[in-house]
């Protein structure tokens, strides 16, 4: 999926909603999202997604493949480690 802000356009009139994604990272798309929160007729619905390397983190999480340690001393020492500092 793209990384960006998922604007609904919704129409009153007719009840029609059009979803339109915006890259963000770009000067232009930023300006266009800031001129469409300035219309009354749209609603936009920002839904900011994770980095691919976030996101896989997050899976691991949520399955459980995560360490623990006892306090941050330990946490340090094998962080140390493995930095081999």
């Amino acid at each position: 999926m793209i990384p960006g802000t998922f604007i609904h356009y919704l129409c009153k009139n007719i009840f029609a909603m059009t979803t339109i994604i915006i890259n963000e990272r770009s000067k232009g798309a930023k300006k266009l999202i800031e001129y469409l929160k300035t219309q009354s007729f749209v609603t936009i619905i920002e839904e900011k997604t994770p980095s691919l390397t976030l996101a896989k983190s997050i899976k691991e999480a949520k399955s459980g493949k995560t360490t623990e340690y006892k306090n941050t001393e330990e946490l340090f020492s094998k962080l140390r480690k493995k930095a081999n500092v």
